[in-house]
């Protein structure tokens, strides 16, 4: 990647890495591209040279009418003119090709990072900033890249053909036609850094509108948004933020163009002072009138193209600050990546008989000064149902996501037996979440996604769902299984809340792992539905190990284990029975609960 992370490095290094990045990525393109030029660049000689010939005869001419001599001026003409218009066109697909091959290997390095960073990192506002920057610009920056390339090197064998030329007429020019450039170099560094720090800045307003811009027009969100008529409330916020983000770039930009209009002038003066001294020479006689006009042309291809020579370099070092910070996105991911594999769990086995164990376990979320769980110390058996029960904010889905790996505790261990630990690799856990995904995919897709290694097997899927009792309306779809489970999509469909938990459950199912995690599983279900999946939870996972958390105290009356956690800290634990005997903090909230539901006392 350009500068490889390093922000200062010079305008030639960031041009050769740009020309290497381009070659990388898109080979074939590359070299396409560089016959364009070569070609347009025989096309722009046979132009000036043609054109001067052409010059020539008519001014010496002595009979003209007769054109014979003018035929292969004319030929050269156009022929130059041909291959240059030919060049043109097949450059511009070619960079279009280009920009988007570029593009894609920019954007996946983006999303491979950011798909592969702890759960701590991706929390972060910070990096949430830096990842919306980086992904911005990973779509816009190559475009800009592979123009500017282009342009750099059809004006670079344009400027050669046009120093070439005007070194026949007048040598000493050539140096003063190369200064055209120089004041657009002078400030390419200056204007890069402005942008880029204008766009760093403005990072954090442009992700908020670009959230406004969701719930505004996103389907999940317009059934709320409009129910409680919020739509012009967040049409003028997103207006609001859409005008700060507007002037941050308007007042870089006014800066930018002082700059550049300066530096205009300074080209303008020195084109037209190299002008100036062509007309002298040629009215003082001491330069033919053809070799004069070509001279002038001559210069004006020159100093037009060590111009696009300045542009491209700025261009190339403003892009080269973005792909700098694309560079140390993809480092800053890396440092902060998930340890598939955090600690040796052979070495660091689970007592004898638990799958997984939290031994005085400790953990506070980033930025937080309140720990989330406090010394605790949980086994989960394979074949046993374990029950935690809580308060809001007790740390019940705390306990849920160091299971799963999705953060690490700050002290004590999770342990694993070494049996299913045996292969070096932690075991793999199934998980249904409160907030589950919805896929907008396929059934098929939304059930095997609980286990990619086996996306093809449809006899698998179509187990996990008849287990989890989703395959009575999954079947009855347009398609089946091949439905997509969205109404956006051609032929889609939307399901019920209580379906879709039936398709969650049937991912977990799926993914045939030793420990399953059930978060508030059957929130959406109804009553009946609610008991015969709890009922049958047991069967359904068999000698899995099972974690469910649950604010329904009827749903974990039939649990092997109940574990009672208050801010953080287990305060009790025990079966149902020996629970309610105790008369403590679960026998209060379960008598609570049954009172308010008029549900039957299970002493």
């Amino acid at each position: 990647m350009i500068g490889a992370g390093r922000p200062g490095a010079s305008l030639v290094t960031n041009t050769v890495e740009a020309v290497r990045l381009i070659r990388r990525t898109a080979p074939r393109e590359y070299v396409l591209l560089l016959v364009c030029t070569i070609v347009s660049g025989l096309g722009l000689v046979l132009l000036l040279v043609a054109g001067r010939e052409l010059i020539h005869d008519l001014t010496v001419s002595d009979r003209p009418d007769d054109i014979g001599p003018l035929v292969p001026s004319l030929v050269g003409i156009a022929v130059g003119t041909g291959l240059t218009t030919l060049a043109s066109a097949v450059q511009a697909e070619v960079r279009w090709l280009m920009a988007h091959l570029v593009e894609r290997q920019s954007v996946t390095a983006v999303v491979d990072a950011a798909s592969a960073v702890s759960l701590a990192e991706l929390e972060s506002p910070d990096f949430q900033d830096h990842l919306q920057r980086t992904l911005r610009q990973a779509a816009q920056r190559p475009w800009d890249l592979v123009q500017a390339v282009s342009q750099l090197a059809g004006a670079a064998v344009g400027g050669v053909v046009g120093a070439v030329v005007l070194a026949t007429v007048e040598p000493w020019l050539v140096p003063a036609a190369l200064l055209v450039g120089l004041p657009v170099l002078l400030v390419a560094g200056r204007n890069s850094r402005a942008m880029f720090a204008a766009v760093s800045a403005i990072t954090p307003v442009n992700r908020e509108r670009e959230y406004l811009q969701e719930l505004l027009t996103g389907r999940d969100e317009a059934k709320e948004i409009r129910a409680f008529e919020s739509v012009d409330h967040l049409r003028h916020r997103y207006e609001q933020r859409y005008d700060d983000e507007i002037e941050g770039f308007r007042v870089v930009s006014r800066l930018r163009s002082r700059r550049l209009f300066l530096a205009g002038i300074g080209s303008t003066l020195i084109t037209v002072a190299t002008l100036a001294v062509l007309v002298g020479l040629s009215v003082d006689g001491r330069l033919p009138l053809a070799d004069a006009a070509i001279g002038a042309v001559a210069v004006q291809q020159l100093t037009m193209r060590v111009r696009g020579i300045g542009g491209s370099i700025s261009s190339i070092q403003e892009s080269s600050l973005f792909l700098d910070d694309h560079a140390a996105f993809v480092q800053r991911a890396a440092r902060a990546r998930v340890d598939d594999v955090p600690r040796d769990p052979a070495r660091q086995p689970a007592p004898r008989g638990a799958a997984v164990a939290l031994d005085d376990v400790s953990f506070t979320y980033p930025g937080a000064t309140v720990p989330a769980l406090r010394g605790v110390s949980l086994e989960l058996r394979p074949g046993r149902v374990t029950a935690l029960v809580g308060a809001n904010g007790s740390g019940k889905t705390t306990i849920a996501k160091l299971i799963c790996r999705l953060y690490e505790p700050d002290g004590g261990a999770v342990t694993w037996d070494a049996a299913l630990a045996g292969s070096g690799e932690l075991p793999r856990v199934g998980v249904i979440f409160q907030d589950f995904l919805r896929y907008q995919l396929s059934a098929h897709d939304n059930i095997a996604l609980g286990d990619s290694r086996r996306h093809a097997d449809r006899a698998g899927v179509e187990a996990g769902a008849r287990a989890a009792g989703a395959d009575t309306f999954l079947t009855r779809l347009t398609r089946g299984f091949d439905t997509w489970l969205s109404p956006s999509f051609e032929g889609g469909t939307d399901l019920s809340v209580g379906q879709w938990q039936r398709v969650a459950m049937a991912r977990a199912l799926f993914r045939d792992a030793p420990v399953v995690v059930l978060d508030e599983p059957t929130a959406a279900l109804d009553p009946l539905a609610e008991r015969e999946m709890i009922d049958g939870t047991t069967a359904l996972f068999g000698d899995r190990a099972v974690l469910v958390i649950s604010h329904r105290f009827a749903n974990v009356v039939h649990a092997d284990d109940i574990v009672v956690l208050s801010e953080g800290e287990i305060v009790e634990r025990g079966t149902h029975e020996t629970l309610m005997a105790r008369g403590g903090t679960y026998a209060e909230m379960y008598t609570t609960q049954a009172a308010a539901f008029g549900t039957e006392r299970h002493a």
